[in-house]
């Protein structure tokens, strides 16, 4: 009986860890973003007026062939700490719109 409890219980620690590296990995993807409509978010958003065309050339800091990810991209439209920028939730902008802005400035 002990012997069938520990099986039991082995199982079921692998399992929650498979589903914690499951959770990880989906986490740590960004969703696949569409560069035509991550241009159409871009110049709908204003993001064009200050960080110029695809990101680059504008007033405010290049976001364009950066070493910026998604998940640095997300933050930072998130919780914008500019007081120029401002911060958009879900709501108002997607991640996957902002997965779209993402593949648009790449």
């Amino acid at each position: 009986m002990k012997n069938s409890i520990g099986e039991g219980l082995t199982k079921g620690v692998l399992l929650l860890l498979a589903g914690n590296c499951l959770l990880l990995v989906s986490c740590s993807t960004p969703p696949e973003g569409d560069s035509s409509d991550g241009k159409r978010w871009f110049a709908m958003q204003h993001c064009n007026g200050c960080h110029g065309e695809r990101g680059s050339g504008g007033k405010a800091p290049q976001i364009q062939e950066t070493d910026l990810t998604y998940r640095k991209l997300l933050s930072k439209v998130r919780k914008s700490k500019s007081a120029i920028m401002p911060s958009y939730s879900a709501e108002q902008l997607s991640d996957k719109n902002v997965a779209d802005i993402f593949s648009y400035i790449q």
